[in-house]
């Protein structure tokens, strides 16, 4: 590119980046000692699809599609039950509703 030295016009290389590589598949472009250069990616949750009733998880530095375990944070229970886990899913049950119990002229 042309910049100005001074007081007079000179052709200056342009700084590489890593606009200016493009890397294979399987690399991602990371400046090194200020070169661009191609580097084997990490992989990541974010390149891999999982089936249903899978999610991803690292494993050591792998990404895994594992099975999804439901628990009660998942889902939401009808007004007048709550979650309970059984065995290994969620089942609302039914709340208990506590004895009444009267109060009449002082008396329980």
């Amino acid at each position: 590119t042309c910049q100005l030295v001074e007081t007079s016009p000179r052709c200056i290389p342009n700084k590489p980046s890593c606009e200016d590589l493009h890397c294979p598949k399987g690399t991602t472009c990371q400046m090194v000692e200020g070169w661009p250069k191609c580097v084997t990616a990490k992989p990541s949750c974010n390149d891999l699809r999982c089936p249903a009733g899978t999610t991803c998880k690292m494993v050591e530095t792998s990404p895994r599609c594992l099975p999804t375990h439901p628990s009660c944070n998942d889902g939401r229970c009808p007004k007048g039950t709550r979650c309970k886990m059984a065995e290994t899913s969620p089942n609302c049950l039914p709340v208990s509703q506590p004895p009444l119990v009267c109060h009449v002229l002082g008396r329980w």
